[in-house]
């Protein structure tokens, strides 16, 4: 049910967010926004193509003496990460994400929003309906699978556009022109190891690690936030040099691009030494408080005896090379833009471990502006996974959007900026991964230029949509769409 006080200005883009969010749309599974995307195009006699990989392309002709004039790209994504708090019960193939308003923001009760996309597409639909714009005649492009490695970009059939100018509303600062991205590489590393009888002596416990933020592992991997596999990896190193335990599952991580929030593994050890274990987890909780950010010291343990447990746990020295390559797995930041030392230029998103039924599995999510830079961490993780006996498969490359500085549109945008609010916008690029990069390749050297409102916690249960700048986003792209 809608919130009695939703948001209502501007009108067509807000009613238009909300059906999205009760339309679910999990990446890979966008059959039900399709179909929505399609039905509309369908109610409001507008020429559309679904492309091979469902991409959807909307043709809206030009309005108020722009008709014939030549036409513009609005691109966004269709799909959204779907993360809950622990005990929120919601299957998002099929429910929809209850909001709620809390001041001036917009969010989710336990869920992602999915305002990562879903207010760029709102606003490029919102032109459909709103007979006082001025405008060129629009491509409406709206791809599926970007979550998950901008799939839809990069099986575009490029036919369908004509567009030699782009707008992509898919950036969550607003007072920021984004003129470049980074690029993208997944890894997964797999292993299977023996499983052994438990000693008859010990107890099973569930060791849960949880209540990091996470987050977005492009936009928030410079914040130094805690990543859970790896508080887990350290608790279980100093557990490991303290008493004997047992290791035998570790389940940890939700997707390639959020920093792990929560983790646990099932161990055994005798129950004399659980205080032990409690204390050396406090102690690192201690620890990790002096260097995490503030936001993000309300990270918590706890163990739980387990009342059905297989028996089987991991061999000594399997457990031992477990450990230690989640220690030495690397995480986080590696290098920054020389001229904006704020600007992520190289990062590692140690994003899932899995060890479950001996079967060993881990993700792992690279960033990078320029690609020879990031082979020597690209060569880390694949000399780490051979050392520890791991098949290393790479997936999902994908290119980065460098800088483009001498772009007509950016001047255009910055100036009406101006105008509008009385300052120039701040001119930058994103570490986390647009589709720009793909598209330019695709259709040409065409002009691109991304911007959007302020969105919060994006990937994390937490995403918020500050509800004043979606207006003033939309003042501008109306401005931008008079005179471009």
């Amino acid at each position: 049910m809608k919130p009695s006080n939703y948001p209502n200005e501007p009108e067509h883009l807000w009613n238009i967010f909300y059906d999205f969010t009760q339309t679910p749309r999990p990446s890979k599974k966008e059959d039900k926004i399709v179909e929505y995307l399609v039905s509309l195009a369908k109610e409001n006699n507008l020429k559309y193509v679904v492309d091979k990989v469902q991409n959807v392309i909307i043709y809206v002709p030009g309005k108020n003496g722009r008709e014939n004039d030549e036409p513009l790209l609005i691109q966004n994504h269709i799909d959204m990460v779907t993360d809950a708090l622990h005990d929120v019960k919601i299957d998002f193939a099929k429910d929809v994400i209850q909001t709620e308003v809390d001041g001036e923001w917009l969010k989710a009760v336990g869920t992602t929003l999915g305002a990562d996309n879903g207010i760029g597409c709102a606003a490029g639909l919102a032109t459909i309906f709103d007979e006082t714009l001025i405008h060129p005649p629009l491509e409406l492009l709206f791809t599926v699978d970007e979550e998950t490695g901008l799939n839809g970009a990069l099986g575009l059939e490029q036919k369908y556009i004509k567009s030699k100018k782009m707008l992509n509303l898919d950036t969550e600062e607003w007072g920021s022109l984004y003129i470049g991205c980074a690029g993208g590489i997944d890894y997964e590393l797999n292993k299977e190891v023996e499983l052994v009888h438990v000693a008859s002596e010990l107890v099973a416990y569930k060791l849960q690690i949880e209540g990091f933020i996470g987050g977005h592992s492009g936009v928030d991997i410079h914040e130094q936030r805690g990543n859970a596999i790896k508080f887990l990896a350290e608790f279980l190193e100093k557990m490991n040099s303290s008493f004997n335990f047992e290791l035998s599952e570790i389940r940890a991580g939700k997707a390639h691009n959020i920093i792990p929030r929560d983790a646990f593994a099932y161990i055994c050890l005798n129950s004399s030494d659980l205080d032990r274990a409690k204390l050396i987890g406090n102690e690192l909780i201690k620890k990790w408080r002096s260097f995490l950010p503030k936001k993000d010291h309300d990270f918590t343990f706890s163990f739980d005896e387990l009342d059905n447990f297989s028996g089987k746990v991991l061999s000594k020295v399997d457990s031992q090379a477990i450990i230690d390559y989640m220690i030495l797995f690397p995480h986080g930041a590696h290098s920054y833009d020389l001229e904006n030392r704020d600007l992520v230029s190289m990062s590692n998103n140690f994003a899932r471990f899995l060890l479950v039924n001996g079967k060993v599995y881990t993700q792992s999510s690279l960033r990078f502006f320029d690609r020879e830079e990031v082979r020597s961490l690209e060569k880390e993780v694949q000399i780490l996974g051979k050392m520890f006996g791991m098949k290393v498969e790479k997936h999902s490359e994908y290119p980065s959007w460098k800088p483009v500085w001498e772009n007509s549109i950016l001047d255009l945008v910055k100036n009406i900026y101006k105008e509008l609010y009385g300052e120039f916008p701040n001119v930058t690029a994103i570490h986390a991964g647009l589709e720009c990069g793909i598209l330019r390749d695709k259709i040409g050297p065409i002009d691109v230029l991304s911007f959007g409102p302020t969105i919060t916690g994006a990937h994390s249960p937490d995403e918020r949509v500050h509800i004043p700048s979606v207006e003033k986003f939309w003042e501008l792209f109306k401005n931008v769409l008079i005179k471009i």
